[in-house]
């Protein structure tokens, strides 16, 4: 059969990427772009640090590392031609210590096997002539790093998909799939401008800041497929158990108290039949909601492309597929130092990856504005599109613990556990941290930035999985894992996509 209508659910730079790549290669078919949020890259995609990243750290010959090229090769072009914000600054990774400078001298050796252009290793005399106000013993130099504005990039390819004659339904939640043998019919729901307030609305200030992310619009409802709503009341115990005898652990035992206290309260309040009042539907507390709420068909398709992200375990096991990998958020904190005081920085300054830690990388970054953006400042996040500082989901934090694959991470890296088990990191000393590398930041100019939600493809096992990876079933592909680059090269990453989402289908 010819292919005349195609679906993508999610509106992020991947998705939007792959409706455009669907749009040129056949120019015939309805494309529709379905996603819950009212705009594009309303979560992964609009809140990254901006880097684009050169390829230093990829395994030579890899699938990543054959992304990243082909991807840089797609994506200066077009933005040069659609005048989405770039620059090329460079970028320095800076070794504290002999084990450090270890792992950078094989990174490097990994930057030579993949081509980087004009990486180089400096010593500690050469580093000052790159970022004269960096310390460290050595670093590695990539001159062509550069930084991008991710958002307006998906703004562009979401215009390229319009023009083409695609279209976008936003605030459409899509629940559902029944995947047939030559078309997949989609189930979904509109999302109701005028949701019942929520655990993180619950978690605000008295003064009535609520800490949210100014750039992030009022979230919609997350879709929990059919994991269950019990609260996590047990949480802290189950992190006694596993961690009781843990230094870091202790530290922390009193937040992990409060926030358990918070959560069932919280989970009291909304469920207790008994409570009285009514939704802002008018329907009573307690009783169903009101049935404009119920999933309807939104169309059949002969092409469906699924791009959830932090959602993706869940539609997933929605449309019948494997549940694993899971998905585990991990909040990512940016501060900034507004542009007046950047001169001590020119480009991107990064600390040297450790396998042992993969949350712990940092970066000061230039940005386009001339401001600097440190961090990111990671920890499991307590709710995967939740922006606000002092808030929570409390179905997301019981995903989150009901994962054997999280707690099995957690058990290998009782760093990473031990951030995750405090809702908020200590801003200083996280500042502190970053000054390793440059003495001369004034932590008094540092101003919270923007906090985004990292989505981590997770095995059961606990592994980490960084790689592109997708199911399908018929004509309805999922995306389940993206490598962590993953806006650099969305370009290739749609011509791969689509690839497996069209085999054997068009004629």
């Amino acid at each position: 059969m010819s292919i005349s209508r195609v679906a993508v659910v999610g509106a992020g730079i991947l998705g939007v990427a792959a409706a455009r790549e669907a749009t040129m290669r056949f120019p015939d078919a309805e494309v529709t772009v379905f996603d819950k949020a009212d705009a594009v890259a309303a979560h992964q995609s609009g809140h990254t640090s901006g880097i684009v990243d050169s390829g230093l750290e990829q395994k030579p010959g890899s699938a990543e590392a054959k992304l990243t090229k082909r991807g840089l090769q797609l994506l200066i072009p077009y933005m040069a031609d659609t005048g989405v914000p770039y620059r090329e600054c460079g970028q320095l990774l800076i070794a504290q210590n002999t084990d450090e400078a270890e792992r950078l001298e094989e990174i490097f050796a990994r930057a030579e096997d993949n081509g980087i252009p004009g990486a180089r290793l400096l010593e500690r005399h050469e580093i000052g002539a790159v970022e004269p106000a960096v310390r460290g013993v050595l670093g590695l130099f990539s001159p062509y790093a550069a930084i991008a504005d991710f958002s307006a990039l998906t703004t562009a390819l979401a215009s390229d998909v319009r023009a083409a004659g695609g279209a976008f339904r936003f605030g459409t939640e899509v629940t559902g799939f029944d995947a047939m043998s030559n078309e997949v019919r989609l189930r979904g729901r509109p999302v109701p401008e005028d949701d019942p307030p929520t655990g993180q609305e619950a978690a605000a200030g008295d003064d009535g800041d609520d800490g949210r992310d100014e750039q992030v619009r009022d979230r919609p409802r997350t879709y929990h497929g059919e994991e269950s709503r019990e609260p996590v009341i047990g949480l802290g115990d189950e992190l006694r158990d596993r961690f009781g005898q843990q230094d870091w652990f202790k530290q922390a035992e009193s937040t992990i108290g409060e926030w358990t206290q918070k959560l069932s309260d919280s989970w009291s309040r909304r469920d207790d039949p008994h409570r009285g009042g009514s939704r802002r539907d008018g329907s009573p507390r307690g009783g169903p909601a009101r049935d404009a709420n119920a999933d309807e068909v939104l169309g059949t398709f002969d092409i469906v492309i699924v791009c959830a992200g932090l959602q993706a375990d869940r539609l997933a096991t929605a449309a019948g597929l494997d549940a694993e990998p899971r998905i585990v958020p991990f909040t990512s904190d940016y501060y900034r130092i507004p542009a007046t005081d950047t001169e001590v920085v020119r480009g991107i300054i990064g600390s040297v990856p450790d396998p042992q830690a993969p949350f712990a990388d940092t970066s000061i970054i230039r940005g386009l504005d001339d401001g600097l953006t440190l961090g990111p400042n990671t920890f499991v996040a307590l709710g995967r599109e939740t922006y606000d500082r002092q808030g929570f989901d409390l179905s997301d934090i019981g995903s989150t613990a009901r994962s054997k694959g999280f707690w099995k991470f957690a058990a290998q890296t009782a760093k990473t556990a031990a951030r995750g088990a405090r809702p908020l990191v200590s801003r200083t000393a996280f500042v502190d941290g970053i000054r390793r590398f440059v003495p001369e930041l004034d932590p008094t100019t540092v101003v919270p930035g923007t906090r985004g939600v990292r989505a981590q493809a997770m095995t059961a096992d606990g592994e980490l999985i960084d790689e592109l990876t997708m199911t399908r079933r018929g004509r309805l592909t999922m995306v389940r894992s993206v490598p962590k680059w993953a806006a650099t090269s969305a370009l290739a990453i749609a011509e791969t996509i689509v690839d497996r989402a069209f085999e054997r289908t068009a004629r």
